[in-house]
């Protein structure tokens, strides 16, 4: 189990990272520099659809849920696309839930499943629908259930100054590479593990980067998610992957790939802020067995 393994890994040791020049801007200029300098994804709207499943924004590579169960049952949503299939827990409260759609264009079915018995399931909302996208990275821009993300979080209001040193030194070649850099090293720096968390969570738990940015705490999942979300909201698209590593590899373990000059980048800030060493930050492919990506 994710939540509960991540506590067992056997971290390596890795060299130091290159540190940029501390920023003279001021935060006027720091502002302005933001501005000028980074592009910013759009997120649609936060309004609750009439369908349960709504499919407004699959060329974005989005599935929105809004469904409220009847009974006090279990409800997950399937994705299903090609032979390719991934599960979801449901609050099913009536709230928006928000979902990827990774496995790329194409002819998808989403099915709300409502437990019957143990692992039994019935499918309540069925639907088939079709997905055009202009850009396959950009899935990996949104804000969904497990990077769970806007504008008025105070992680994602702290960005540009955490990027402050690359939009002052970082040509414009440079700048994703750098803020990248900058995020990441940001998280290795202030997010401690938290090794009592794994043993209090409920089996549909969920990162809150709010919460692991106030708390500087957190377990891999939410390394991840937070990482993921800073730099999505820097159009950087980032996946959260879950899967195995060759340092600890019976442990199940999260950590995140980076969309980069057209390559995706293997980061994980969980290894790294455990050792105190920052460099390589973009590890090794190889040492790394994917289960699933978000």
């Amino acid at each position: 189990m994710l939540l509960a393994a991540c506590t067992a890994l056997a971290l390596l040791g890795c060299s130091g990272s290159e540190n940029h020049h501390t920023p003279t801007f001021s935060q006027e200029e720091i502002n302005v520099a933001f501005t000028e300098r980074i592009s910013r994804p759009s997120l649609p709207p936060d309004e609750k659809p009439d369908e349960p499943i709504c499919t407004d924004y699959t060329d974005s590579g989005l599935l929105r849920i809004c469904y409220v169960k009847e009974e006090d049952k279990k409800i997950k949503l399937q994705v299903l696309k090609d032979g390719e299939t991934v599960a979801y827990n449901l609050k099913a409260d009536g709230s928006i839930e928000d979902f990827s759609l990774q496995f790329g264009s194409g002819e998808y079915t989403a099915r709300i499943m409502q437990n019957l018995k143990d692992d039994q399931y019935v499918a309540v909302e069925t639907i088939t629908f079709t997905v055009s996208l202009s850009d396959e990275a950009s899935v990996y821009l949104n804000s969904i259930q497990n990077v769970n993300w806007n504008y008025g979080m105070q992680p994602i209001k702290d960005v540009k100054n955490i990027i402050a040193p690359s939009l002052e030194n970082a040509s414009d070649s440079e700048l994703p590479t750098f803020s990248t850099d900058d995020l990441y090293k940001y998280i290795c720096e202030n997010i401690t593990y938290d090794h009592d968390k794994v043993y209090d969570l409920d089996y549909d738990y969920t990162p809150d980067i709010e919460q692991t940015y106030a708390d500087g705490k957190g377990i891999c999942y939410d390394y991840s998610s937070l990482l993921a979300a800073m730099l999505r909201s820097i159009n950087i698209p980032t996946k959260l992957v879950k899967g195995y590593a060759s340092y600890n590899p019976t442990v199940y373990h999260a950590w995140n790939e980076v969309y980069l000059n057209g390559q995706w980048y293997v980061i994980d800030s969980t290894k790294d802020a455990s050792t105190g060493v920052y460099k390589p930050m973009f590890k090794d492919v190889a040492d790394y067995t994917k289960v699933s990506e978000y």
